[in-house]
């Protein structure tokens, strides 16, 4: 077997659609009935490597100085999900429909947390980011 063909950084540096599911595990449609997505990169990307790397980084800098703490975990985890969000289609808050920037995916997570598991387990999914397979 040709490992290369699992390879999944290039999806992962496109990205690819999640279909969000409401709290109670059914599908979350737009009014013409199209699912609402979010378009996430995935953790091979070269953008998430990277920020997981600074994040590892600024903390192995401050060893011993920098204590972690579930507030520090929380704003990594927005930040490395903001960061990954590069799309969503059908997103509406409190009537109104937000651009799709950092600072609003990452608003999104912070009130959202059962969007944030989903987005998490998403990224971290590989199967997600796989090519797909030439027809025979």
């Amino acid at each position: 077997m040709d490992l290369s063909t699992l390879d999944t950084a290039d999806v992962a540096n496109q990205g690819a659609q999640l279909e969000l599911r409401g709290p109670d595990g059914a599908p979350l449609l737009q009014d013409g009935g199209k699912p609402i997505t979010i378009t996430l990169l995935g953790a091979d990307s070269d953008a998430l490597t990277l920020i997981s790397t600074r994040q590892t980084n600024r903390y192995l800098k401050n060893q011993g100085q920098m204590r972690v703490t579930a507030e520090l975990a929380r704003a990594n985890e927005l930040e490395y999900l903001a960061r990954a969000t590069v799309a969503w289609d059908g997103i509406k808050i409190d009537g109104k429909t937000p651009d799709c920037t950092e600072a609003e995916a990452r608003a999104l997570y912070a009130r959202f947390p059962w969007i944030t598991a989903q987005a998490r387990a998403f990224i971290e999914d590989r199967a997600n980011f796989m090519k797909a397979s030439p027809s025979a």
